[in-house]
């Protein structure tokens, strides 16, 4: 229909151009049948004189008397025929100015239609002007909150290039070829051809293959060799020995080859969804890829979601500053630039950052309409981000299952980052902010996964040389806050108070109007001085549509998500304490409000309020610690008679799906008694949930030097107290999605080897030992490999003896039970 709409209306514009030409035409056509007219009365009349000369020869016989009346005769007609003609010829002027007033005001109205199309046509050429200068204006305010920093900006891992097969598509087709082609260019690969017998499978690709070929035959390839997993693949008689060769090494390939899988899905698609935790680079990411579509001559729209209001493609409009003219014909004037972008082999890019930023009722049907209709439109590319918290409870369902599109789910959380990179991009920081400390692996690793984090963690340690071996978020914030206000003392404080009160009596929790501010007394010379002082509080102009006029007005909102809720649970818990005693009910209430509610800053703010009771003296002094911390836990805490069967979760191996363990596990606090029971009651009741990353937290501890580590980890394992809860724990330790999942069995001997510790050797020792003692894998020469190895050590015995020795105690099992 849409097409049809856009067709007629191409058809109009020409219908209107030869309307145009007609009447000139016409004015043309008359006049020539004037002028022939003329010409056929000249001819006449100069006939009818050559008749009249021939008559005078012809009679001389005429007496001279008549010849005198003759003359008379002719004179009289002589004189009528001037008359006439004169008459004549005063007709024609008057016909001739009558004909060019015509064609003057046609050629008028020629004109104004030729300007009213250049018009049109200029605004289809403009969209890309408008879009990337308004998309530069969204970058350059990133820049300005210090949410990105181009200058520091390092590739971490994988996660760009994945974007730049989107941003690329097709342009980088040859390069998935190659890159497939590369992988069976040597002699396994010909083997491969020769030894399979499945013409589904595809060893290589003709240089002409489309993405969708490219697609399918990558997708074939990986099935076949992850089949060889559970020897699925029979090869010809032939190459029967071949195949065990194949089994073995089928991880290299499957590495490989799903990377190109990854690449060939995004490269095909035009709808991604970027998740990824608070701080972790989503918005620099998104920034950079910006900034490349713009120097790429692409129509680039950056749409920060937290300033979407009503219709998102009205917003749009808007914001672009486009005529109400094509707003009332929207289909037809994103179908004429799709047209435009055809011919241009360009496309349109729609990038909408943190959608979860976005608390108005109805949003989530706004963006599924939106992208269902952007969808329509075949030169047009969506790229929407939101963070994993909320991305699954709240957006998903409205990202995904009610939108008409194939997506690609791109999750920066499941991207991990080499040594290396993490290396390269602490040395770009320090060497920005002037540190020259030392920063332990683990807070290295702390660090890197969440960019914001490290550009206030460099701010707090700037132009210092202290060393940094551990590292808890809350106490970053709260430096962070005090180095502001060495500066600013006077206003920075009773601005903060001011924001935070206001949204937690509004419950708006994105932002504060600096119209409310002023009315509180806070002066504007004090918001301009907070906003410039940091990255802590940032301003921006919001609109809204009224039924009479469209109005604007300023306010006042956080830069980085985890501060605001850091700042919110500050005022909360200040709000409920006094010098004597604090009012835990009432904090208990407003967080089981917020969580009811389902605002955007309910985690965040639950984490730092439990940090708080759990570290807070007046708390310990009053013997409330346990109590509240365990009020807080409640609100997580699986209900008895309530296990739920086992489930792989998208993201199990990277983050805690029960947020009491992950407020837990992420604080950087020692374990206490009361926590230690918690964290047993989820793994007895569902280990497959949090299990495997229960063990990576432990494990990351031992390698990197961290609080928790893995004789922690055993304690917790063996208090379960029961054979097959403890079983099923730790079998988690090698359940995995795919080859990048990390910590499997496998790598026992790679981490041994690489520390130098005796006592983090003794730990990995203990639980390879332990493994071997419940398991078998599925690969007998790697069993075989790690028993060679461990079984060799000279401490295995007694590590081994250990390890039975804690199972009886734990559940008083024979030995005859696991050997």
């Amino acid at each position: 229909m849409k097409k049809i709409k856009a067709i007629m209306f191409l058809g109009l514009v020409v219908a209107l151009l030869v309307i145009g030409f007609s009447p000139i035409s016409e004015a043309a056509s008359i006049e020539g049948k004037r002028e022939k007219a003329t010409i056929q009365k000249q001819n006449v009349e100069e006939q009818d004189t050559e008749e009249i000369a021939c008559s005078f020869e012809g009679e001389n016989i005429i007496e001279n008397e008549k010849e005198q009346n003759f003359i008379s005769t002719q004179n009289m007609s002589s004189a009528t025929e001037n008359e006439c003609t004169e008459g004549a010829s005063f007709s024609r002027i008057i016909n001739l100015l009558s004909n060019f007033s015509d064609i003057i005001q046609n050629i008028w109205w020629l004109i104004t239609l030729v300007v009213a199309i250049f018009v049109l046509m200029n605004s289809l050429f403009s969209i890309r002007k408008k879009a990337n200068k308004y998309t530069g204006e969204q970058v350059k305010k990133l820049i300005q909150d210090g949410k990105y920093i181009p200058g520091v900006f390092v590739e971490l891992n994988n996660s760009k290039e994945v974007l730049r097969y989107f941003v690329y598509g097709k342009k980088w087709r040859k390069r998935l070829i190659k890159n497939f082609n590369y992988v069976y260019d040597n002699s396994y690969g010909e083997i491969l051809k020769k030894a399979c017998d499945n013409q589904n499978v595809c060893f290589r690709l003709n240089r002409m293959a489309s993405t969708k070929k490219i697609l399918e035959t990558v997708n074939s390839a990986y099935e076949f060799h992850n089949n060889f997993r559970n020897s699925g693949i029979e090869f010809k008689q032939d190459y029967k020995e071949s195949q065990i060769l194949f089994e073995i090494i089928q991880y290299p390939y499957n590495e490989i080859l799903g990377s190109l899988l990854k690449y060939s899905k995004v490269a095909n698609g035009k709808y991604l969804i970027l998740t990824g935790s608070a701080g972790n680079g989503k918005t620099n990411l998104l920034c950079s890829i910006s900034e490349l579509l713009v120097n790429l001559k692409q129509t680039t729209i950056f749409l920060n979601a937290r300033e979407i209001e009503g219709d998102i493609l009205d917003f749009i409009f808007d914001e672009l500053g486009l005529p109400d003219l094509y707003k009332k014909h929207k289909e037809i004037y994103l179908y004429l630039v799709n047209l435009l972008l055809t011919v241009q082999n360009k496309f349109l890019f729609i990038i909408v950052d943190a959608i979860n930023e976005n608390d108005s009722d109805g949003f989530g049907n706004q963006i599924s309409a939106f992208i269902n209709k952007i969808a329509d439109y075949s030169r047009a590319k969506i790229v929407v981000s939101c963070r994993n918290e909320y991305y699954k409870e709240r957006f998903r369902k409205y990202l995904v299952e009610k939108v008409n599109i194939p997506v690609f789910e791109f999750d920066l959380k499941e991207q991990h980052y080499t040594s290396t990179a993490i290396n390269r991009i602490i040395k770009t920081y320090s060497n920005h902010f002037n540190y020259s400390g030392n920063i332990s692996l683990a807070v290295k690793s702390v660090l890197s996964e969440q960019l914001l984090l490290l550009r206030i963690f460099f701010e707090v340690n700037k132009d210092s040389h202290a060393d940094v071996f551990s590292i808890r978020k809350h106490e970053i914030f709260a430096q962070y806050i005090e180095k502001l206000k060495q500066n600013n003392r006077e206003y920075l404080e009773t601005v903060l108070d001011t924001v935070t009160d206001f949204m937690i009596h509004s419950d708006n929790y994105d932002e504060i109007s600096i119209t409310d501010l002023e009315k509180t007394g806070i002066t504007s010379g004090d918001i301009r001085k907070t906003v410039n002082s940091g990255i802590l509080l940032s301003k921006k102009l919001v609109f809204h549509e009224g039924t009479i006029a469209r109005n604007e007005k300023e306010v006042v909102y956080f830069v980085f998500d985890e501060m605001r809720d850091y700042c919110l649970a500050r005022q909360i818990l200040l709000n409920n304490i006094s010098a004597y005693n604090v009012d835990g009910e009432s904090v208990i209430e407003k967080l089981k409000q917020l969580k009811a509610t389902g605002a955007s800053c309910t985690e965040g703010v639950i984490h730092y309020c439990y940090v708080f009771f759990k570290t807070d003296e007046l708390v310990s002094k009053l013997g409330q610690t346990e109590k509240m911390c365990n009020s807080i836990l409640d609100l997580y805490r699986i209900p008895e008679g309530g296990e739920r069967k086992s489930y792989w979760s998208m993201r199990y191996r990277e983050e805690f799906q029960n947020l009491g363990l992950r407020i837990i596990l992420t604080s950087g606090l020692e374990l206490t008694d009361f926590e230690i029971t918690y964290i047993q009651d989820c793994l007895r009741k569902d280990p497959y949930e949090d299990g495997g990353m229960f063990f990576d937290t432990m494990l990351d501890g031992t390698l990197y030097g961290g609080i928790y580590n893995l004789d922690i980890y055993l304690g917790i394992l063996f208090g379960l107290k029961n054979k097959d809860a403890i079983l099923n724990t730790f079998h988690t330790i090698s359940a995995r999605n795919n080859m990048d999942d990390r910590f499997i069995p496998e790598d026992f001997i790679k981490y041994y080897n690489e520390l130098s510790d005796s006592e983090r050797k003794l730990q990995i020792q203990k639980i390879a030992e332990l493994f071997l003692l419940c398991f078998k894998l599925h690969d007998k020469d790697k069993q075989e490999e790690l028993e060679d190895f461990f079984y060799n050590l000279p401490t295995h015995d007694k590590v081994q003896n250990d390890m039975i020795l804690e199972m009886r105690i734990a559940c008083g099992l024979e030995v005859k039970d696991y050997e």
